[in-house]
Formats: C-alpha cells, structure tokens, sequence
C-alpha cells in the first residue's frame, strides 16, 4: 500500500506477510534475478494472487513461459492425464509417444530431426554443440579453432557451457567461465557484435568465416523501436550465413509460440531465410512442464551420435502431452492471430502518450516494451515505475532502461485495457512517489531472459 508523507510524496510500503517471506529468503535462497518483491500464490487465466490473496493483473507472462496464462483448463487436463498415465520413461527405453510426437513436429515445423531437452539453456546449448561438430566434420575447421559467434544482449542462459556468448556479467572473472571458442564479440578485434548491427557481422564473418561453424541469435528481440530494424537485420545476418557457408540457428525460446504474431519470429523472415537449426522452449509447453526442442536438417542432426544429447526428461510423455495441448490451444483459439491484435490495441492505447521519462513504447505483438529517456540510472525509474504498478495492481519486470511487459495470448480485453491503463496512470504519478531501491549493481549488460 502507499502512504503519504508530510511532503506530498506517496511512498510504497509492503505488507508484513511480504516482509516476512523477504526475510526468509534473503536468509535461505541464492541465485535467481531481481524481481519486484512480490510473492505470487496462486493464478487463473491472467489474473494472479499474491501472499495476500491480492489480485493481480499478469502483464508478465512469468518471462514468457505462459503464453495460456495460468492454469489452462485443457493444458492442465493434459499433463495431469499424462502424469496418472505414467511417471516418466526417458532414455533408459523408447519412450512411448516419442516416435510420432518428432515425426509431427518435424513435419509441422519443416526440419527433417528434432532433440528433446529440458530447459532453453539446455537447447541452447545442445544447438551450439551441433553446430560445432558440423563444422569440425562437414566444414572442416579445426577442432581447436572452431567458432560458435552470438549477438549482443541475446539470452541463451547461464549454464557454464554457453554463458561465454553472453554480454560480460562477470562470467570470466568471477567464475573462472571462458571460451575463446564461443564469443558474441569479434575475435580478431575484441568489439562487441551488436544486435541490429550489420556491419559488425559483415566484419567479423568477411575476417573468420572460414573458422565459423554458426552464428545463434533472437531474430526478434524487442529492444529497437521498430519491428522492421530488427527482421532487416535477421534477414542480413542469415544471408550472410548463406553466402560464407556458416549455419544460422534461431533461439525462438523467448520469443516464439505464437508471441510474435507469427508462430515462429523467424518465420517473419520468409521461407527464403529459414534458420538452418531452431530452439524452443518455455511456452512451447505454455509452462505446464519444462522442455526444449532443437529442430535441424539432416546434415546436421545426422551427426549426433550416442551418448552425445543426453537428457533425463527430456523426451518426458508429461512434456510431450504438454506441447501437444498447446499447440492444439494455439490453433483452435487463434493465438498467432490474437497476439497481433494485443499488439494493435496496444498502440492504439499508448499512441497519445507523453511524458517526461518517457522516450518510447513498442511491442512485437504481444511482446510489449515500455522505455524510459536515458539517465545516469534509469534502471531507479524502471523499478520505481515497476513497484507503483504492482502497487495499483499489474506485474511487470523492470529491466534496465525498459518496463518489459508481455501478456497471455488469451487475456480477456477488460483485464488487458485495464493493466495498460493502470500503467498509464503510473507514468502519470511518477514524480509522486518516492525513489525506491534498485538492488545490487549488475555487471556488464544484462540481456532478456
């Protein structure tokens, strides 16, 4: 709740039930991001509950995984039906609906094999390990020389096997976790392969394609103001791919199922730029149950031999039961075609907004993206911003210069009108509310999760 000081100012205070749980995980729990200080206890649909059984609007979408929001009645039917069916059959035999769901997928997707994981991290790194003996075998590059090349401010996860070719967030020094061999830098140079920048990858591809196995990017990150800055550059980077023999891989994790208005955001595109490999993950199961998908040809997928993709769960009937509900919502509800109406409606709502911080807003339809004019730390007015929202009743995710926003393909329009408006309002009192605190400094760039 807010209160106001003798001032004028509001200032937000949490609950003591929220207090609580604060203190008992900064004493017991490591790790993790910095989220708003909210506990989440239950959710339906787009609306969720917190430790107070306060409702919520989800404007969210947990990073992307619940595309369905909360508790889809034919998603959780599915996994439920699948875990009283059988716990798990994994690797140690064939698992019973393995053969048919990679023969499905495949040919809705149009790639000839598919591997089952777990996390996006896992299929990231999964992709890049492909990709490289690809290289080494069909290219020819030497194995000690082999390079995997990524994109500035691109999330692929933070395993040690593919954190490297992530921003500087203190991989190297703080953990001892290096690869010379797997960069989003150029490695003849040392400068950063900036997302939107052409010319970097001309630069770097023209120098050491011959050392290059693949390059692995978002196609469609959300962080230009346009759409069409960030396709033309997917475009120019996977033509430059073709022209230099290197494989281009789409990690569609964040930002694919539906979320762009297309299935896939490569699929923006056109058939005439298809990656050579793709990943999915989170809502690829509307994060019901975790798993991931790396999709190939042949000439790639061909390679892998035993024991060399290896995951407990990841061919789980629990996983599959869930993909395949999911994929059967998007369809019958019309999703793809729903995400881009959220974003339609979405400009049509902010295209009269004006004010002080802020500098623009834009989405990837119903991926949305709220920034902030450039300060000495404008990550203090994302968080403000962010808590004064919860405050008035909708989640969202400061992060850096941007209030990252998303919301369910399915949100019914009064909830969704109604969270754009309470952030319209937010910007409206901003100058009223205290500053409040922003957390622990962050090294480096940190990308979207």
């Amino acid at each position: 709740m807010a209160q106001t000081q003798y001032d004028g100012s509001k200032v937000i205070q949490l609950s003591p039930k929220t207090n609580e749980l604060l203190e008992i995980d900064r004493q017991y729990s490591a790790g993790g991001i910095y989220p708003l200080p909210v506990f989440i206890k239950s959710g339906q649909g787009s609306i969720l509950k917190d430790a107070d059984d306060r409702e919520i609007i989800d404007f969210i979408c947990m990073l992307s995984a619940t595309n369905l929001g909360q508790c889809h009645p034919e998603l959780t039917k599915a996994v439920i039906t699948s875990m009283q069916t059988i716990t798990l059959t994994n690797i140690a035999t064939k698992v019973g609906d393995w053969a048919e769901f990679t023969r499905d997928m495949c040919q809705r997707f149009g790639y000839d094999k598919m591997v089952g994981m777990v996390s996006g991290t896992e299929g990231a790194d999964a992709a890049i390990k492909f990709a490289r003996k690809w290289g080494i075998k069909v290219k020819g590059i030497n194995h000690n020389e082999v390079l995997v090349l990524g994109c500035s401010d691109n999330y692929h996860g933070v395993s040690s096997g593919i954190w490297p070719i992530m921003n500087d967030m203190g991989q190297k020094t703080d953990y001892g976790v290096s690869n010379e061999n797997l960069r989003n830098t150029n490695p003849i140079t040392g400068g950063l392969l900036r997302y939107g920048c052409l010319e970097d990858f001309e630069q770097v591809l023209a120098a050491t394609h011959e050392r290059v196995a693949a390059v692995i990017m978002e196609c469609i990150h959300g962080k230009k103001r346009t759409v069409d800055e960030e396709i033309n550059f997917a475009i120019g980077v996977r033509q430059l791919c073709k022209k230099y023999h290197v494989l281009f891989i789409a990690d569609e994790v964040r930002m694919g199922s539906g979320k762009s208005g297309k299935f896939l955001c490569s699929d923006w595109m056109g058939p005439e730029n298809k990656p050579d490999m793709v990943i999915m993950g989170k809502s690829i199961t509307g994060g019901a149950y975790p798993a991931s998908y790396v999709f190939g040809h042949n000439e790639v997928m061909d390679l892998i031999g035993g024991y060399e993709s290896v995951a407990t769960f990841g061919m789980a009937p629990a996983a599959i039961a869930a993909t395949r509900a999911t994929l059967r919502i998007i369809d019958d509800e019309n999703l793809v075609a729903r995400a881009a109406w959220i974003g339609e409606v979405w400009k049509e709502e902010t295209a009269s907004w004006s004010f002080p911080w802020l500098d623009y807003v834009t989405n990837r339809g119903a991926d949305l993206g709220l920034y902030v004019k450039r300060s000495d730390n404008p990550r203090i007015i994302t968080r403000k911003l962010g808590m004064i929202c919860l405050h008035k009743g909708i989640l969202t995710y400061p992060d850096g210069d941007r209030v990252r926003l998303g919301v369910a393909l399915n949100i019914p329009e009064p909830e969704l009108r109604r969270g754009i408006a309470i952030l319209h309002e937010a910007l409206s009192e901003l100058n009223d509310y205290e500053e409040v605190e922003t957390g622990p400094a962050m090294k480096g760039t940190v990308p979207d999760m």
